[in-house]
């Protein structure tokens, strides 16, 4: 009978032993919850009192009270990303100018050489023409074929975009 007495005893003491290591867990995840509640409500009243803020001086015509530095801190990044905006419109608009007149010399040198070979293929029977000339003949005429509708693309481009 004693033997059965501190078998129960000793598994009570076990069970018991479990129970407070359960309820230390709840207890301790109870608190951490409690806490990180606590911060999350701050951070939104906190928030929402900036927001408020915000509305009044809105409703009033006032401007929204910040911090001098982040005042400056973000005026500083306006001027930079400003300056980079300018930096490559300019780049690109020179860019696209010399594209063009590069594609103007290009069309005008390409409309002259066709010519050349048109005039030189009508008076110069007595020369013998080789393939490599009719080849590139051939190139020519096939690239002023290309360059007329991609021209009348750009103006219809031009013209969508309002330019």
């Amino acid at each position: 009978m004693a033997v059965v007495c501190a078998k129960l005893r000793i598994d009570h003491r076990r069970a018991m032993w479990i129970t407070a290591e359960m309820m230390a867990d709840i207890y301790n995840q109870d608190a951490y919850s409690r806490r990180i509640a606590q911060e999350a409500i701050e951070k939104y009243n906190t928030h929402i009192e900036r927001c408020n803020r915000a509305v009044e001086a809105a409703e009033h015509g006032e401007a929204v009270p910040t911090t001098g530095s982040e005042i400056e801190q973000l005026r500083g990044e306006l001027t930079c990303v400003a300056s980079e905006r300018d930096t490559a419109t300019r780049e690109r608009d020179l860019a696209w100018e010399e594209l063009r007149k590069k594609s103007e010399i290009m069309a005008e040198m390409s409309i002259r050489l066709e010519a050349l070979t048109n005039k030189s293929g009508a008076s110069g029977a007595a020369k013998p023409s080789s393939d490599l000339r009719g080849a590139d003949a051939k190139l020519v005429t096939h690239i002023n074929n290309l360059q007329e509708p991609l021209y009348t693309e750009r103006n219809n481009n031009r013209r969508l975009r309002g330019g």
